[in-house]
């Protein structure tokens, strides 16, 4: 065990030393936390006001499902939509991590939804989604925001698609694990989480999950079936995602730590070449983006949450495959 953990600090330290995705910059993370807050209550109150005092003019949205939304203005609109769509929506914030420029953020939504969706009627259906979001701030205003949310669970509550899986039980986050111990220090749990992401995710090696987690981890992520996962289902739903695309290759794009938690934006590439979700191989390419936020406790990872395009991902590997030109 000794030699195990000498080769992870080892390996963390390289990353520290390499790595590009460690923040620097000095800012007001209370205040920009401030914002964050302010932010919910333009949601909560549809008071398109606020979006004026928070977002920089240069704001920079990336949402996935959402193309209209590229600015301020049309941010505002799709916010003007809630009270005749969601009547009764309300966000609840449920966790903040800021370093340095960037926020992210963990909420709970719920709503009754109005109209229809994919032109199916849903007028009296409620639902709960799940979202975590990145900000970025320049002089304590949001210019740029990465949003991940379980769109996939809004549709099958609202019947607009049938689950492709064991519908999970709750579409809620579950609760919370009740392990604590030491927080440790933000840089090294950081590292202990990219370590994570390359051995086990890119270089599949399953001992680097048995070395770096607390057998009692809770993992929270909506979309599987069971959860929230204990580490043992977890670890084998990892396995199947590593079955399913042998050539899983997750790319981390940032990473914000405060106290005991680290939170990873990342991106992952890969071919659909073994069975998912009760979807057969298609040999498909896939490309998606989430963030995972990760909490520590004496030097390991006790508890995590993870939004993603699980929508997406399912889209991209159930789609027709283009049409070969050398064949036409």
């Amino acid at each position: 065990m000794f030699s195990q953990m000498r080769n992870i600090l080892i390996a963390c330290i390289i990353l520290i030393a390499s790595g590009g995705v460690f923040q620097t910059a000095a800012a007001d993370t209370e205040a920009n936390k401030a914002v964050v807050e302010r932010w919910l209550e333009l949601w909560n109150t549809q008071d398109l006001t606020i979006a004026d005092e928070v977002f920089a003019t240069d704001y920079v949205p990336h949402m996935p499902h959402y193309p209209d939304i590229v600015d301020v203005e049309s941010y505002k609109a799709e916010v003007a939509t809630v009270p005749t769509t969601i009547p009764d929506f309300h966000a609840t914030l449920e966790d903040i991590v800021a370093e340095g420029d960037k926020v992210v953020a963990r909420f709970t939504a719920t709503g009754t939804a109005q109209g229809e969706i994919m032109g199916i009627p849903v007028n009296g259906v409620p639902y709960t989604n799940t979202w975590i979001i990145m900000f970025r701030f320049a002089d304590n205003k949001i210019v740029e925001e990465w949003l991940q949310y379980d769109l996939l669970g809004v549709l099958e509550q609202l019947g607009a698609m049938p689950p492709s899986r064991p519908a999970p039980e709750s579409y809620t986050w579950g609760p919370p694990s009740e392990v604590t111990g030491n927080p440790g220090d933000p840089v090294m749990n950081t590292a202990l989480a990219l370590y994570v992401a390359q051995k086990f995710w890119n270089e599949q090696n399953i001992d680097a999950l048995d070395i770096t987690h607390n057998l009692e981890c809770i993992v929270h992520n909506p979309p599987i079936p069971g959860h929230p996962l204990p580490y043992e289902a977890f670890k084998q739903t990892g396995l199947l995602y590593l079955m399913a695309f042998p050539d899983f290759r997750v790319t981390v794009e940032d990473t914000v730590a405060e106290e005991d938690e680290v939170a990873i934006r990342w991106t992952m590439n890969g071919t659909h070449l073994g069975e998912l979700m009760g979807i057969p191989a298609t040999g498909t390419k896939a490309t998606y983006t989430g963030i995972t936020i990760y909490r520590f406790a004496d030097g390991k990872i006790v508890e995590y949450w993870w939004a993603y395009d699980a929508l997406g991902m399912m889209q991209q590997i159930t789609a027709p495959p283009e049409p070969d030109p050398d064949q036409q």
